[in-house]
Parts: structure tokens; C-alpha cells; sequence
């Protein structure tokens, strides 16, 4: 395993981390830790929760699993988002879905389409105590290595109060460094080195190349990405319209189908481009976990993606509608 240093923890990482969105949502608790179990197995020493995450089930479950390994996981969980209201008979239900899908993964679209989302709720000092403390009880440990604000504004970022609070967590010891995460590039503009936010984490992939404009913006700092998987489809789809980036993909040694050669490119430009510090993948799946331990060993050059990730970002550009505009499609950020 690949290990990146994390100034701000004075410790080295898994340069790939374990992304926890669907634990305790689309994945149950038996099978997520068995995942979780695999990872680590394989090396993989940081994981990433909030406690919106699997309709609020996530940080428990995790617990479960890094009780037992506290000395040796990275644990970064966030403040700003709660889970949407789930009612007793839909908790009846999941199980089930769970099952359907396995049966029948077509379905998924429509199942994601279904579901209530988290929510973003406004930080505040108060949110802030009572937040961590839930979660530090939820995953039973009395320290997380990060605390992130999850999607928070700009005035969120600069606000005294919310400065106070996050640097009352760290001189308790309930956090050992403070992030943002989900953050916006007008957030990111207004980061002075004096801000205690010593890692961002940020969606990151050919068409979002955010973090090529963030890391110029906010040096010093360590990156946290994620959102590769979210650009196969359209990349496939672009593939598939561009005969001279089919062949330059397949010259550079990519191959299977299109949906493979996409999936293979968008881990391989991940991990290069954040090659100093950690890409978040969810990887409850055997197969899934191989397959990034095998991208990450072959590691490509950055120099040989930047040709196809510039052909992207120019077709983006030119496409990309203006803002405000109600045919503008965002992709569900972490």
C-alpha cells in the first residue's frame, strides 16, 4: 500500500481511503464491516463517515469496526449535514431493497431516486459541541483525526464563532485537525494560511478537475478527494463519440469495453493527480477493492492523462451552462 504524509497528524496514511457514504443505507451492517474488515486487511488505514451518512447509521457501524483498531485506522467524520427523517416501516423495508438489488442492480436508479436525501443544516458553535461529541459516542472513541465542515458556506469558513468552536475541539482532544469538506471554490478563495483548516476535501475527476485550481489556491494543505466514479457513465458515453480518444486510450494501454477503459482511466487520474495525498473510493465489494489496489499499483504518469482530461475539460467548458441557469445538472457531492 501506497502511504502519504498528513503533516497536520504527524503520521503517514493509505494514500486510498475507505469512503462511507452507502454504510448502513445501500450496504447493511454485516456486510459493510466485512468490507471495512477487507480494507484494512489490504492496508487501508483511513476512513471517512459523517453523520448523514447511511441515513445516520454509518458512524455506529464504523465504530464497530475501528473500536478494536483505534491505534492503527484514521478516522475523519463531519459536522453540518444530518440524515433525512426515515420512518419505522421504510427501516422494515431497507433489508429488503438491500436483497432486490443485489438480485436485480438495474433498479438502483430508481431506488437512489426514492430515497430522501441529507440535508445541510447551518453551523454554529453549539452544533459544533454537540455534533462531535454524538459522533465520538456513535463510533466509541473518545478522539476522531479530523473533524470536517460538511458543505459549509463561505461565511461559515470566516465566521469567529465557528473558529472558536472547531479550535475548542482540537484543544480538547476531541479532533487532531480540522477540515472543509464539500467546499465550493468561493469557499476555498478566501483560506489565509491563519485558518485552522489544514486538510479540504474536494470532488475530483476529469471533468471536475477542482483539485488542479485548489491546489494553487490553498497550498500547504493536504487534499482529500472523491467523486471519481461519478464521471464513467459520461465518459464512456464521450469514448464512445470519439474514435481518436478510443484509440489514444487503448495506446495507452486501457482496455475492455468502454464502461471498463472509463472506470480504469478515472481511478488511474484520480490517484495521479492527488499522488500527495488521499483519494476516497467506496469499496465494500471485493472486486471493487481490487480493482483500485491494482490501479494504484500500475500508476500511470500524470503527463500521459492530461492529454484525454484536457479534451474533457474543454468539451465541459464549452458546454457548461451559465450559472443560474435551471438545465444546470449537479452531481451529488459527499
Amino acid at each position: 500500500m501506497k502511504m502519504v504524509r498528513v503533516d497536520c497528524l504527524g503520521a503517514n496514511v493509505s494514500s486510498i481511503g475507505f469512503g462511507c457514504a452507502s454504510l448502513g443505507g445501500r450496504i447493511g451492517a454485516r456486510g459493510g464491516i466485512e468490507g471495512l474488515e477487507r480494507a484494512y486487511e489490504a492496508g487501508i488505514t483511513w476512513y471517512d463517515v459523517a453523520p448523514s451518512y447511511g441515513d445516520g447509521m454509518a458512524e455506529s457501524i464504523l465504530g464497530q469496526f475501528a473500536s478494536m483498531k483505534r491505534g492503527s485506522v484514521f478516522i475523519c467524520t463531519k459536522v453540518g449535514m444530518r440524515p433525512p427523517e426515515i420512518s419505522a416501516a421504510m427501516r422494515f423495508l431497507k433489508p429488503i431493497a438491500r436483497a432486490s438489488l443485489a438480485v436485480f442492480p438495474a433498479i438502483q436508479p430508481r431506488l437512489s431516486a426514492m430515497k430522501s436525501k441529507p440535508f445541510k443544516v447551518p453551523l454554529s458553535a453549539e452544533l459544533i459541541r454537540t455534533s462531535i461529541d454524538d459522533s465520538l459516542r456513535r463510533l466509541r472513541t473518545n478522539y476522531v483525526d479530523v473533524l470536517a465542515l460538511h458543505r459549509p458556506t463561505r461565511e461559515e469558513v470566516m465566521r469567529e464563532d465557528i473558529l472558536r468552536a472547531v479550535e475548542r475541539v482540537v484543544q480538547d482532544g476531541k479532533a487532531r485537525a480540522i477540515s472543509i469538506a464539500g467546499e465550493s471554490k468561493g469557499v476555498i478563495d478566501g483560506l489565509r494560511e491563519s485558518l485552522p483548516y489544514r486538510l479540504i476535501q474536494i470532488a475530483n475527476n476529469p471533468f471536475e478537475q477542482n483539485l488542479r485550481i485548489s491546489a494553487d489556491i490553498a497550498p500547504r494543505r493536504t487534499f482529500i478527494t472523491y467523486g471519481s466514479f461519478s464521471s464513467i457513465d459520461p465518459l464512456a458515453s464521450r469514448i464512445k463519440s470519439d474514435k481518436e480518444m478510443l484509440n489514444g486510450l487503448r495506446e495507452m494501454g486501457y482496455q475492455g469495453n468502454l464502461s471498463e477503459m472509463a472506470a480504469a482511466f478515472v481511478v488511474d487520474y484520480a490517484l495521479a493527480t492527488n499522488s500527495a495525498g488521499v483519494t476516497l473510493f467506496s469499496m465494500f465489494r471485493k472486486e471493487h477493492l481490487a480493482f483500485n489496489l491494482l490501479r494504484l499499483a500500475q500508476a500511470p504518469m500524470l503527463h500521459q492523462l492530461n492529454r484525454i482530461a484536457a479534451a474533457l475539460s474543454k468539451d465541459r467548458r464549452q458546454t457548461e451552462p451559465m450559472c443560474g441557469d435551471s438545465n444546470d445538472r449537479r452531481i451529488e457531492r459527499c
